[in-house]
């Protein structure tokens, strides 16, 4: 694999560019979805009882390739990615004001020698750090893509696939915005996708398309799902009043080819009017999110497939034995979504944790 960081003006519309050897026109595209990571570090605990003693004891800063680095890896090593995407919670930032997690993180993904692009979650800019030392240190990575944006929020960029000269796909990465627990000016408390956002992604879409002489498909990446991810699930009938949580294809019967588990209730932005009119006219069908630990379905909504990623590693609450990634394989223009268990064992948990309830203590 050829990677190209920084497009050319062939490419004009994204940020930065993985280029792929001319000869993989053959061969499909892997593309790797990681989710909800929440790196902890207990010694970090702002307050002394904010843990249990088995807590700080299974999430001792000892324990990151234990609880979630193992798993990772074995994703890594499963799917053989072309390129790698976070949909944010990459660590929970109040157990990390030294950034010493965050560091330990970047040098982690760095050392794959793929690919990656990560946005930011709504517990990542709690850190004491700030966001833009989080932004600097990610900016500093060989390989990572990350950009801050000029708009709402730190982390709105495109990046683009390419097969030689021809760009076969792009990722809107977009911050959903949402830390509340942070005092920083720079980061936005109130969730959303702001209309600034929404602007930089249909210029770069716009771009893309005079450069390229058509629409080139596109997915994006966001931490927080919107409100359509609900309105799927009901239109559907896979949700309603007397089944809130479900297998699609065990408790309710499939359609379109959907799949997946929901086993929480879970809040939403609220998008601009036609958000979904919104992403067809930019091209894009297929929205990757994260943020619902215990929601991992991928639902067909009018044209665009609407997924949530799988959650990756043991931190916070999880469904035991549903964690790992996601896959997503291009085939042209075409893609198949395929939810990745990680084949590890699962690491020690608090001795209380109940796998179908939240039992992480929070503040």
């Amino acid at each position: 694999m050829n990677a190209v960081y920084k497009p050319t003006a062939a490419f004009r519309g994204c940020d930065a560019v993985v280029r792929l050897d001319a000869d993989r026109q053959n061969t499909p595209v892997r593309i790797l979805q990681l989710t909800d990571m929440q790196f902890i570090d207990a010694a970090q605990r702002r307050t002394p009882d904010r843990l249990r003693g088995d807590e700080i004891v299974a999430w001792a800063p000892d324990q990151l390739m234990a609880q979630c680095g193992n798993q990772i890896k074995s994703l890594v090593a499963q799917t053989k990615p072309d390129l790698i995407f976070l949909t944010g919670d990459l660590v929970y930032g109040s157990f990390d004001d030294s950034g010493a997690v965050f560091s330990w993180f970047c040098d982690f993904m760095d050392g794959f020698g793929v690919p990656w692009a990560p946005v930011f979650g709504n517990h990542d800019n709690e850190t004491a750090r700030g966001v833009d030392w989080q932004c600097e240190k990610l900016a500093a990575c060989e390989h990572c893509l990350f950009v801050r944006g000029a708009v709402s929020g730190n982390g709105n960029y495109t990046v683009g696939i390419a097969v030689g000269d021809t760009l076969v796909r792009v990722l809107h990465m977009v911050d959903s915005n949402g830390c509340a627990d942070c005092t920083d000016p720079a980061v936005i408390r109130q969730a959303g996708i702001y209309p600034d956002q929404l602007a930089l992604f249909a210029q770069n879409a716009a771009s893309i398309r005079e450069a390229q002489g058509k629409d080139v498909p596109a997915f994006m990446a966001f931490h927080i799902p919107t409100t359509d991810f609900l309105t799927a699930a009901q239109e559907k009938g896979y949700v309603g009043d007397t089944h809130t949580d479900y297998t699609i294809g065990v408790d309710v019967a499939a359609k379109d080819g959907d799949f997946g588990f929901c086993y929480e209730r879970f809040g939403a932005i609220r998008p601009a009017d036609d958000f979904m009119g919104y992403l067809r006219e930019i091209a894009v069908d297929g929205v990757f999110v994260g943020h619902c630990h215990r929601i991992a379905t991928c639902v067909n909504h009018h044209g665009v497939r609407l997924v949530f990623g799988l959650k990756t590693g043991q931190y916070d609450y999880h469904l035991a034995g549903s964690l790992g990634g996601t896959l997503i394989t291009l085939d042209g223009d075409d893609f198949t979504v395929s939810h990745i268990p990680a084949a590890v064992p699962l690491a020690p948990m608090p001795h209380g944790a109940r796998f179908l309830q939240d039992f992480f203590v929070k503040e």
